[in-house]
C-alpha cells in the first residue's frame, strides 16, 4: 500500500522541479525584539493567498494577487473588509541582488541586500511561491475607528516589504540589523508543506457581512 504515497511524492517533486505554481502552506516565525517571536501560516493556491498571523489571537488576511486586493477578516464581528494590497513606495529603497545562493528546506534561494534608515537587511528570496503581498501589514488605515467593531491597527511594514511587494519572490529568511550590528528583525521559514488546498480557504465565510466603507464615528 506504499505505492500511492510514493507516486504522490514523485508528483510533488516533479511539480516543484518543473516550476509549476506552488500550492500548500509555509510556516514562518517572525521576531522583532524586544517582543516575543510569533508564527505565521502562509497558504498559497494559484493567485490566492491566506495569511494567519498568530499572536495572542489569530489575525487572518486574504489576498488576490491578480486584483491586488487584501481582505481583513474580522472574526469576532463576523465581518470582512477589502482594501488595496501592500504596494511599493515610489522612490523608496531598492533590493540589490548578490551572487550568493543557498538552499533553504530544499528550495534554492538568492541573497539580496537592502539599505534603509532602519539599517541593513539581508534577504534570502526564492521563486515559485507567487507574488509577495506582505503578512497582513500595509492595508489602508481607516480614517476613523469603526464603532463597536474591533479592527486591529495595521502594523507599519518594514522597508524591505515595500521593496519586495508584488515581485515574484518570497522571503525564506530575512534579517535586519542596525548600524552597530544589533538584530532588529528576523523572519525565517520553518516548514514548507505542498498540499492541495480548498478554494473555500481563500474567501470569507458566507455568513460574514461585508463592510463596504469605514463608517465615521458619531460625534459626541
Amino acid at each position: 500500500m506504499k505505492t500511492p504515497m510514493l507516486w504522490l511524492l514523485l508528483l510533488l517533486a516533479s511539480t516543484l522541479a518543473y516550476g509549476a505554481p506552488f500550492e500548500g502552506r509555509l510556516h514562518l516565525r517572525r521576531a522583532e525584539p524586544p517582543g516575543e517571536p510569533h508564527d505565521i501560516i502562509y497558504s498559497i493556491k494559484g493567485d490566492k493567498v491566506r495569511v494567519e498571523v498568530i499572536r495572542d489571537r489569530v489575525n487572518s488576511f486574504l489576498t488576490d494577487t491578480t486584483k491586488q486586493e487584501t481582505t481583513a477578516i474580522l472574526e469576532d464581528d463576523m465581518a470582512y473588509l477589502t482594501m488595496s494590497s501592500l504596494a511599493p513606495v515610489p522612490g523608496g529603497p531598492r533590493l540589490e541582488k548578490t551572487d550568493e545562493k543557498t538552499s533553504i528546506l530544499g528550495h534554492p534561494a538568492q541573497k539580496y541586500l537592502l539599505s534603509s534608515d532602519e539599517g541593513t537587511t539581508e534577504l534570502w528570496l526564492a521563486e515559485g511561491f507567487g507574488k509577495y503581498t506582505g503578512f497582513g501589514e500595509g492595508y489602508e488605515k481607516p480614517p476613523q475607528q469603526l464603532p463597536n467593531i474591533d479592527v486591529a491597527e495595521s502594523p507599519l511594514p518594514w522597508s524591505w516589504e515595500y521593496a519586495l511587494a508584488g515581485q515574484p519572490l518570497f522571503p525564506l529568511r530575512v534579517i535586519t540589523r542596525d548600524s552597530i550590528g544589533t538584530e532588529l528583525f528576523r523572519l525565517e521559514v520553518k516548514a514548507i508543506s505542498p498540499s492541495p488546498l480548498s478554494e473555500g480557504l481563500f474567501r470569507p465565510s458566507s455568513n460574514y457581512k461585508q463592510l463596504e466603507t469605514w463608517p465615521e464615528t458619531p460625534r459626541a
